[in-house]
């Protein structure tokens, strides 16, 4: 009996060692799914119409499979010689059944193949199928690989900078840790904008150019602003149409960020010459879109003086229907320096707020002012510089009542100070650094991110918004220091 046993095994292995391996008997056919083409792999994220049928996040993905046989020079394989397995494949394998045989390759129906996430991050299924042509020396096995992820955990995206290297680093928002390098390659000048989840980085002085990254931060588009243009901000008006400013240039740029390349980029210029100083250019720089309409700060600032405020500010205001400049704010204060975060909107009345540096070095000509974007007017200063203790060079408001500048004293100390936007008064200071403190933003958390580039330990410090308090030990280390902040989804 055992002989007899031994004896059926042994043909069986023959059987099998006889099949030869063929590459062209059957695939699954999945749209989106990439990698070795008898193994693809398809990464779907719940709610992804390219991919999950029901487009929803319902912390599931359904999503489409099917199965072809018969590539040449293969032959057609008949249905009784096609085997599928794995969770949820029933009407897959019940699909099988009704493939003709055709001497072209034919395929199932396609058919709903569930991935339940749950709260999971993502969870992960394999499905198998194995073909055998009808004389059985042919066999073919193919395995598919299907994930479903939930949305994007929110992220820091950060340049960091010693001004001769330049690094886009990321790191979690729920459990900040070490930065980690992104697979874009930057300039060492260079600025992060997030706008409506899209990641572009803008490379001024030297760099001269706008790049637009996908969600895994790599380059999806990278085209010049002109050669010596130094741009500085980025405002999107429509996915297809966005406004770039060149500081030193008189022309406002329009370019299209979804270009397949950068002959299409550039789609027009707008001229603001005409709101230049002496030295013939505005030192157009930081940008915000109200409705239809483009405000962009003018800094006016003279060369030929070292770089001096020639007179007050101004705001540029353009429609965006048209791409027509339909007027002018004369700002009270000068120099409307906002270089890390630009200009930004007043939680609960929408309104404009403009930073004003005035003399960098000089406390006392500047502050925090306020436009109404609709009467196309300067309101004077939220808080002045004499109240919060130093120049402006950055600020955000954390909530109608509440908001955080960095200020620069006239002992060159950089200090956080917490303030009251309706009141106009200090509320305390927060931190305090002998270098540059270069930016400060909120988190989608709520928690308070400042940039800190202090030697020898340069990193990210976060704060307590309800506190001030510091949340964590010390400074998170993302390499080089820090320079700009932003953050996704």
């Amino acid at each position: 009996m055992v002989r007899a046993s031994a004896t059926v095994l042994l043909l069986w292995m023959a059987s099998q060692a006889a099949a030869k391996p063929a590459e062209c008997l059957v695939r699954f056919d999945v749209a989106g799914a990439s990698g070795d083409p008898e193994a693809p792999t398809l990464v779907c994220r719940d709610g992804d119409p390219a991919c999950d049928q029901d487009a929803s996040e319902n912390g599931s993905c359904r999503l489409s499979v099917a199965i072809c046989s018969g590539f040449p020079p293969c032959p057609a394989v008949e249905p009784s010689r096609l085997r599928v397995r794995g969770k949820g494949t029933e009407a897959l394998a019940a699909a099988l059944t009704g493939v003709p045989v055709a001497p072209a390759p034919t395929c199932t129906e396609a058919v709903e193949v569930s991935i339940a996430r749950g709260n999971a991050a993502r969870r992960r299924r394999v499905l198998r199928v194995w073909a055998r042509d009808e004389s059985g020396n042919l066999q073919d096995r193919d395995r598919l690989t299907l994930v479903c992820t939930g949305p994007p955990a929110p992220q820091a995206i950060l340049v960091t900078s010693d001004f001769e290297t330049g690094v886009l680093v990321h790191t979690p928002l729920a459990r900040p840790a070490r930065g980690r390098p992104a697979g874009a390659v930057i300039h060492a000048d260079a600025l992060v904008r997030v706008i409506d989840g899209t990641v572009f980085v803008v490379n001024r002085y030297l760099g001269d150019n706008l790049q637009v990254l996908n969600d895994q931060l790599t380059t999806r588009l990278q085209c010049s602003t002109g050669v010596g243009s130094n741009p500085h901000d980025v405002a999107l008006a429509a996915p297809d149409k966005a406004y770039v400013t060149r500081y030193d240039r008189d022309a406002l740029w329009i370019v299209d960020p979804q270009a397949n390349g950068c002959d299409g980029f550039r789609l027009g210029t707008i001229e603001l010459g005409a709101f230049a100083d002496a030295d013939g250019l505005p030192e157009m720089s930081q940008m915000a879109l109200v409705g239809t309409r483009l405000f962009i700060s003018l800094q006016r600032l003279d060369r030929r003086t070292g770089f001096k405020p020639a007179g007050p500010s101004m705001l540029a205001v353009v429609d965006t229907t048209s791409d027509v400049v339909i007027g002018t704010i004369e700002l009270v204060g000068r120099n409307s320096l906002a270089d890390s975060s630009g200009l930004q909107r007043e939680p609960g009345t929408g309104k404009l707020l403009v930073p004003q540096a005035g003399n960098v070095f000089r406390t006392g000509d500047g502050g925090i002012e306020r436009v109404d974007p609709e009467g196309l007017v300067s309101e004077g200063f939220v808080v002045t510089e004499d109240v919060l203790g130093g120049t402006v060079t950055d600020f955000v408001l954390a909530s109608p009542r509440k908001g955080y500048a960095i200020v620069l004293d006239e002992t060159l100390r950089n200090l956080l100070v917490a303030f009251d936007p309706q009141e106009g008064t200090l509320l305390g200071r927060v931190f305090a650094s002998t270098r540059f403190l270069s930016d400060v933003a909120l988190a989608p958390d709520g928690t308070l991110w400042l940039a800190d580039r202090a030697l020898p330990r340069p990193g990210i410090r976060i704060f307590d918004t309800t506190t001030d308090a510091p949340i964590g030990r010390g400074v998170i280390d993302v390499g080089l220091p820090p320079f700009s902040l932003g953050f996704v989804p």
